[in-house]
C-alpha cells in the first residue's frame, strides 16, 4: 500500500469518527504498518468495521496480511507417515495388555 492510500483510509476514519484526531507520531506508525497491505483488502475491513463498530479502528482491527503459500501441511503428512511406520515395528499390537489384580475388579475385562 502506498502512502497515498494510506492516507486515504485515515481521512476515511477520522471523517467517520470525528472524535478521532491521528498524531504526526500514529500516521507515521500506520504508514509504516500498512506498507506490506493489500489496498482494497484493508479498505473492505475498514468498511466492515465502521459499519459494526462505533469506537475508530486500530491498526490490528483492520490489517490484511498477504501470506506465502509453503508445502508444510505435505512436510507433516511425510513426517506423520514416517513416524509410523517408524513406531509401528516398535509396537506389536496383537499381544495383549494384563491388568493388574487391583484394577481388575473395577474391569468388565480381565485384559487390555
Amino acid at each position: 500500500m502506498t502512502k497515498k492510500e494510506v492516507l486515504k483510509l485515515l481521512v476515511l476514519i477520522e471523517s467517520v469518527y470525528s472524535n478521532c484526531i491521528l498524531k504526526d507520531e500514529t500516521v507515521l506508525q500506520w504508514f509504516e504498518s500498512c506498507s506490506e497491505m493489500d489496498f482494497d483488502k484493508v479498505m473492505a475491513k475498514l468498511k466492515h468495521h465502521i459499519r459494526k463498530s462505533p469506537f475508530p479502528p486500530a491498526i490490528t482491527d483492520i490489517a490484511v496480511f498477504s501470506y506465502e503459500e509453503n508445502d508444510f501441511p505435505d512436510t507433516l503428512q511425510e513426517w506423520m507417515k514416517i513416524g509410523r511406520e517408524r513406531i509401528e515395528p516398535e509396537h506389536n499390537h496383537t499381544e495383549r495388555i494384563i491388568i493388574p489384580a487391583w484394577l481388575a475388579e473395577y474391569s468388565i475385562r480381565k485384559t487390555v
